[in-house]
């Protein structure tokens, strides 16, 4: 049996508890593409083999070679490599009104915003890092950090030049 590629998001299965994915033929060129399980196009299931369970977290873009089933009915995950996104890093001030640092990678926006930010980890400069450090999708984390680090140390400056008090946001 042919291997063929695509690119998969998993997510657990309500009804066994495995992580599980769905591809969808291209009707010109034949490529699988991933597909959400919601999607209205005909779609396959996917499933890990058992050398990748435990190795897969769901929600996570992957690179993935697939075999399809002997019955036809959905294709074996046999190689799953997690897709590493390059991170754009942009600084938006609006002198008393606007404070934020945007980290934007895929579909992901992770905000650091001291004055407006709903919850620790958009809030403070060591919330943020946290999270960085967590994600498995991002290409080179470390120098990520640095950078977000420098441009958020830059933030609290221009809002503490602006009369906030924002001692505690500080990374250092």
């Amino acid at each position: 049996m042919k291997v063929e590629k695509s690119q998969i998001k998993f997510v657990k299965s309500e009804m066994t508890g495995e992580l599980i994915g769905f591809v969808s033929s291209h009707p010109k060129t034949k490529q699988l593409r991933g597909v959400r399980e919601q999607s209205g196009y005909g779609k396959k299931i996917c499933v890990l083999s058992e050398d990748l369970k435990g190795e897969v977290v769901p929600n996570v873009l992957y690179d993935v070679e697939l075999k399809q089933m002997h019955n036809r009915k959905g294709y074996v995950v046999i190689s799953a490599t997690p897709i590493k996104q390059k991170v754009q890093i942009s600084t938006n001030i609006v002198p008393h009104s606007i404070y934020q640092v945007t980290l934007t990678f895929g579909y992901k926006i992770i905000y650091f915003d001291p004055l407006d930010g709903k919850s620790n980890s958009s809030k403070t400069i060591k919330g943020v890092v946290e999270l960085l450090n967590s994600r498995k999708d991002i290409g080179d984390k470390e120098s990520v950090i640095n950078e977000f680090k420098l441009h958020a140390d830059y933030l609290v400056k221009r809002m503490q030049q602006d009369g906030y008090n924002i001692t505690e946001h500080s990374s250092s």
